[in-house]
């Protein structure tokens, strides 16, 4: 799915509620995701509008004088800001869609093949959350997740966008034909618990944990349908050992004995413990120690 986001006047306005760190933190974090959006330049665009610069951006200055008044500029900005701005809106295109064409036409507008979004430091009144970005590190990898699960179009393109959406885990290669068997059922489910895989597994303090008190305290913050467990029989180890390649291009077995079960479908409430995705914690030889996908899908 092509997604096609904004910056409008109103995504920095009332910046006066930022302090100077926080503004130039925003400011370097969207820069460093706006590369990020442009490497996935077939599926991400982003367009800027003119009166953007008519806002005051920092310390009550205009975003044109802090830009273009050079003297201006290095009074309140220092270099890597300065670079992060230009590289946000200088080398973006513009748009000549208003503000209010951006709220009320373009943004309910989606579909299987497009989506839109609002990038903004600020939440922008009258806009639905889930079409605006209020800005951090996690915010468009959140809108993009979000649209994959409502538009997941087919097995292919889903682990295909599941790969650029969720960074910190590595799908291995049997998921595209595994994840057919519950695909129907609960493509949104299986984004949420992906996504608290990529971003709170990692963050869970393990000192002092064996290997099922992380998955229960991952669990636990993550909300997860059901605790996350290991496979209580060894000897069906085998059947969730799949084959991956570490750094020196050897193919080493891996166990992904941990599961999260997806206990319920996207659109009913009746129990089953079947759909399941089995990973591994990752390690630091294979795929730059991601978390190892091994299979989504049907218990094994």
């Amino acid at each position: 799915m092509k997604a096609e986001f904004y910056i409008v006047a109103e995504s920095f306005a009332n910046n006066e509620n930022f302090t100077t760190p926080e503004i130039e933190s925003k400011t370097k974090l969207l820069s460093n995701d706006i590369v990020y959006i442009r490497k996935y330049s077939e599926t991400n665009k982003l367009f800027v509008h003119h009166d953007i610069y008519n806002i005051n951006f920092l310390n009550g200055v205009l975003l044109s004088d802090l830009l273009f008044n050079p003297q201006i500029g290095k009074q309140h900005l220092d270099r890597d800001v300065y670079n992060a701005l230009q590289r946000i809106l200088i080398e973006t295109a513009v748009t000549t869609y208003s503000t209010q064409e951006v709220i009320t036409v373009l943004l309910p507008e989606h579909n299987r093949d497009l989506c839109h979004g609002l990038i903004a430091f600020n939440s922008v009144a009258g806009v639905a959350p889930e079409f605006q970005i209020v800005y951090n590190s996690q915010g468009w990898l959140d809108f993009r997740r979000h649209y994959l699960g409502l538009y997941p179009k087919n097995e292919n393109f889903y682990i295909n966008e599941c790969i650029k959406y969720f960074p910190n885990l590595y799908f291995h290669e049997r998921n595209r034909v595994s994840i057919n068997s519950i695909f129907d059922d609960c493509p949104m489910k299986i984004i949420y618990h992906l996504a608290a895989l990529n971003d709170k597994f990692k963050s869970i303090d393990k000192k002092n944990k064996n290997r099922t008190q992380v998955l229960e305290a991952f669990s636990i913050i993550s909300q997860l349908d059901e605790t996350a467990s290991l496979e209580g029989h060894a000897a069906r180890k085998v059947d969730f050992t799949f084959v991956f390649v570490n750094n020196k291009k050897e193919s080493v077995e891996v166990c992904c004995e941990p599961h999260m079960k997806l206990c319920y479908s996207d659109t009913s409430r009746e129990y089953s413990n079947d759909r399941r995705i089995y990973f591994h914690e990752g390690i630091p030889s294979i795929n730059e120690g991601k978390i190892l996908v091994g299979h989504i899908g049907r218990h094994l």
